[in-house]
């Protein structure tokens, strides 16, 4: 029975608030996922804003009407912006039995694991995290061989470090090689790898590079949107180009300027400058 509950309750729950992004679709956009619910809306005048703080209002009644209670605590305003110093100027609550609740502006946002706006808090935590565990591996085992310390590095180390890798990919050389540092720490704690250099544990070990496992995921993403294989909706779109006038593949792909470095080298644009990769990663795609 409890198997059961487990299997079905994610479903269920599911299908109950499936009708929540109706509430507000003709006031603000509303990104669901499982028990975690986003509005989000373009503010350019105090009219957008006054139809966010609607959303905000529809999202507590239909919370009221099917007996699921907000948590005011959590609920946050995140501002994105182009520059960093300026302030929200709207402000938003929750009116629960007339009495006003207003929602806290915060910087940052942990969501689904990523540190939203600032990427580099985001991999510095991961860093810090993947260095722990590290050490905690270090002093519960005492003389690993060769196979054991690889199989508790890529379980217990690289996997968690590698989460959410599209979203949150390094462009800066000193972020780069922070992360290469966890690897290097790890490939030192095995047995006979100590007096060797990073390169030399690497082809000993037969490990890839942090960097350029960053760049297979990416193509392999790259490869399984070009062929249709997530849903289109959700995904974004990699427009080919199909100018024959020079030398190239059908899978190359048109390539978009980008006035910032963070939409420069993020995954949609970072992929456009790559394209020609496709083809080189196609094998190791099927694989």
């Amino acid at each position: 029975m409890t198997l059961l509950q487990s299997v079905l309750g994610p479903l269920l729950f599911v299908i109950f608030i499936n009708d929540l992004p109706e509430v507000c679709q003709d006031l603000c956009q509303l990104f669901l996922f499982a028990a975690d619910a986003k509005l989000y809306k373009c503010i350019d005048n105090s009219i957008d804003s006054n139809l966010l703080h609607q959303g905000c209002q529809s999202v507590l009644e239909w919370s009221d009407k099917w007996c699921m209670k907000l948590n005011v605590n959590k609920c946050k305003v995140l501002t994105v912006v182009k520059n960093n110093g300026t302030k929200s100027m709207y402000d938003y609550e929750f009116n629960y039995d007339s009495n006003a609740m207003k929602l806290e502006h915060v910087n940052i946002m942990k969501d689904l694991g990523v540190v939203m706006i600032l990427i580099n808090e985001h991999i510095n935590e991961k860093i810090t995290k993947a260095f722990q565990m590290l050490g905690i591996i270090n002093r519960n085992f005492v003389d690993m061989t060769e196979l054991t310390s690889m199989l508790l590095y890529k379980g217990l180390v690289r996997s968690h470090r590698e989460s959410a890798n599209s979203v949150c990919c390094p462009y800066k050389v000193g972020l780069i090689c922070d992360l290469e540092k966890v690897q290097m720490r790890a490939t030192k704690m095995v047995r006979g790898c100590k007096h060797l250099s990073y390169s030399e544990r690497l082809r000993f070990l037969n490990l890839p590079t942090l960097k350029f496992r960053r760049l297979r995921g990416d193509m392999i993403e790259v490869f399984k949107i070009l062929n249709g294989l997530y849903d289109l909706q959700v995904v974004p779109t990699l427009i080919r180009n199909c100018d024959t006038r020079t030398r190239g593949n059908m899978l190359k792909l048109l390539h978009i300027r980008a006035k910032y470095d963070l939409r420069k080298y993020s995954f949609f644009y970072g992929q456009l400058m790559h394209g020609t990769l496709c083809q080189i990663m196609l094998s190791v795609a099927r694989q």
